[in-house]
């Protein structure tokens, strides 16, 4: 729509030889040309913003899908237990019975939506000791064969202002859907008793993975009841 750069400077060599009537009679089509060569660039013009609005507004509208799409990947319900409380996911399942660790004191099981992590929780009263209860639950992975590669406390860490020990049993040989299993599991003191909390996750390969979301877990802890630390 533009002269090239080899045309302007003819136009403008001829123009002086051009008589005085001829500049007054052209003047009108001269400015009707700038403005036929106006109107089409205006247009481009117009076109390219509103492309480039549509490319915002789609790239700003993936922006707040990511972000969306994170917040319910983060969204979490309570459980209320008799003396604590906690958050978990919003989408893993809440199941009546137990089934790695069935016991009379279990209170809670949760599952993923794909089935390969599972949270159970116990709760007993009663006089025992962590480090007593720790030690019951590497029997019981012992008796299920869990913990065939590690089976051991490995750690402590305060759960809302309590000691916890932290217990870990590995196994990259079970047999079945899954090829290897994590289980951790903190055993925190309270008052009248212990409570173990319990993060199991399941591979189809011989490298298990540790439950990534048991550390959210636990920080969203807190003791009702007045039985704070």
């Amino acid at each position: 729509m533009t002269m090239s750069p080899q045309e302007a400077p003819t136009d403008a060599q001829e123009a002086p030889q051009e008589t005085q009537e001829t500049h007054v009679a052209e003047a009108p089509t001269s400015a009707g040309s700038s403005r036929g060569l106006r109107t089409p660039l205006l247009v481009a013009i117009g076109c390219l913003t509103a492309s480039v609005l549509l490319v915002l507004a789609s790239t700003a509208g993936g922006i707040t899908y990511l972000v969306l799409e994170k917040r319910a990947a983060e969204a979490t319900t309570t459980f209320h237990g008799a003396t604590y409380d906690f958050e978990y996911p919003v989408d893993w399942t809440e199941t009546i019975t137990g089934a790695e660790l069935p016991d009379p004191d279990q209170v809670l099981e949760l599952r993923s939506s794909d089935e390969t992590k599972y949270v159970t929780v116990l709760d007993r009263t009663g006089p025992i000791m962590p480090k007593d209860a720790c030690n019951e639950v590497g029997d019981i992975a012992a008796e299920q064969g869990l913990g065939t590669e590690q089976n051991e406390v490995i750690a402590t860490r305060d759960v809302a202002g309590r000691e916890a020990l932290h217990h870990r049993a590995v196994t990259s040989d079970l047999e079945g859907d899954f090829a290897s299993s994590v289980v951790d599991t903190w055993c925190i003191t309270k008052p009248d008793g212990v409570v173990l909390f319990v993060a199991q996750t399941f591979s189809d390969d011989a490298n298990p993975v540790p439950m990534s979301e048991a550390k959210d877990v636990l920080d969203s802890w807190q003791w009702t009841l007045g039985e704070g630390p």
